[in-house]
């Protein structure tokens, strides 16, 4: 087998690009401050949207109040407290008055802020997108709220409620729920055996001069881009996305799929187009998940057979993701060690829903679901501490090149478990 290619040939080369991609970056972050200077130009703005996440909670004087988060046409989503007890329902088109004075620059960068508002007024939603149409297709065929909550995140990366969530935190399986890189392998090799069947059949016959991998990926990458518009862009399957389609183009020119340079390429490119995703929990997530497999493949790649390496890895980034999730999510439970075997499952289940909602019987496993979901253990908060991630992040990057520092992170991320 001949030698794989760098993705960069020179030095320079690599500095040419990033000195790109800095220029974008600072192009678009000077677009967004000019939108910002618009926007802060009144005192009260006024904030159009879809409501697509309602969460009760009660303040500390006791009085209840709901969180509401309103999504409007530009994917930005303005997070605010509702006290009022007028009927509101997710999907409802909404309009606010939004006090601009809370809202700073980072907030308005991250296309994500939260400030008083008064609602003007709100009406139903008499125009359907596709996405709703397909999640009313999807809720119909099951009857418990959690589930139709359940289906329309894995298949449409809807939000869900507070008690889902932590559900499947308490489970560690929150990477199964957000559609990641996870997800559009699944999807692409099924639909790659699938398309392959009439694909051969008509190669054999009309067009045997083309290359079938060639033409079924690229059919699979157009299906995907498809999806990708469906779930409004999110942010962790457009990573998996953007370095699926770089990989697949880079492949083809002789340079190794498994390549850090074109992780870090592919993270690179979506910030300077898309500068909000520098403050994603789910795009960092996803990146840094990639990034764990990667040296896992560096370093132990042929030291094992496919279907060991598929297990080994679940559990290598069960452990090498534990410190990078607790800075953001404090659920701690020795239940979470049950993500290890879902996660191995979820690549038969997922497929097998997927057909059964064409059908019209995705509600046949609902009972096992709602089970899995009830289990309980104890579970407590704990977080990791500033210092810790940088000496962590510090250990990840050294991982990349010495075999001995994924032991180091093994060793930290089971010493939350250790804690508990």
């Amino acid at each position: 087998m001949k030698p794989y290619l760098p993705l960069f040939g020179r030095r320079f080369e690599m500095a040419a690009v990033l000195a790109v991609l800095t220029v974008i970056l600072l192009t678009n972050i000077a677009l967004k401050y000019a939108d910002f200077l618009e926007f802060k130009s009144q005192k009260w703005a006024t904030f159009r949207g879809d409501l697509v996440n309602i969460i009760p909670l009660s303040a500390k004087d006791g009085r209840s109040y709901r969180r509401l988060y309103v999504k409007n046409d530009s994917g930005i989503t303005l997070t605010a407290a509702y006290f009022a007890k007028d009927e509101l329902q997710e999907n409802m088109r909404v309009g606010f008055r939004v006090k601009t004075e809370d809202v700073d620059f980072l907030s308005f960068l991250k296309r994500r802020f939260y400030a008083q508002s008064v609602l003007v007024w709100a009406n139903e939603n008499d125009k359907q997108t596709l996405r709703d149409k397909i999640y009313t297709l999807i809720a119909s065929q099951h009857k418990d709220a959690v589930i139709k909550e359940l289906f329309g995140a894995l298949f449409l990366a809807l939000p869900i409620s507070k008690e889902l969530r932590d559900s499947v935190q308490l489970l560690g399986s929150a990477h199964i729920i957000a559609i990641s890189g996870f997800h559009l392998g699944i999807i692409f090799s099924l639909l790659y055996v699938i398309l392959g069947i009439p694909y051969r059949f008509f190669q054999n016959r009309y067009f045997p001069y083309r290359n079938a991998r060639w033409d079924i990926s690229l059919i699979v990458f157009l299906f995907l881009g498809g999806y990708l518009w469906l779930i409004d862009m999110t942010p962790s399957f457009l990573r998996s996305y953007v370095m699926g389609v770089l990989g697949f183009l880079t492949l083809w020119r002789g340079v190794n799929l498994v390549n850090f340079e074109l992780l870090f390429l592919c993270a690179a490119l979506l910030t300077a187009f898309f500068p909000h995703l520098a403050f994603n929990i789910g795009f960092i997530l996803s990146c840094f998940g990639v990034f764990f497999i990667f040296v896992y493949v560096r370093h132990f790649g042929d030291k094992f057979k496919v279907w060991q390496s598929a297990v080994i890895i679940n559990f290598w980034l069960f452990l090498a993701m534990m410190p990078l999730v607790h800075y953001w999510f404090g659920i701690l439970s020795i239940m979470q060690f049950v993500c290890i075997p879902l996660s191995i499952l979820f690549v038969l289940f997922y497929p097998i829903e997927a057909v059964l909602h064409l059908i019209g019987q995705g509600g046949m496993l609902d009972n096992f679901i709602i089970n899995l979901l009830s289990l309980k253990a104890y579970s407590t908060e704990v977080k990791t501490p500033l210092w810790l991630l940088a000496i962590y992040i510090t250990l990840s990057f050294g991982a990349a090149r010495r075999r001995i520092f994924m032991l180091h992170l093994a060793i930290l991320g089971g010493g939350f478990f250790l804690f508990l």
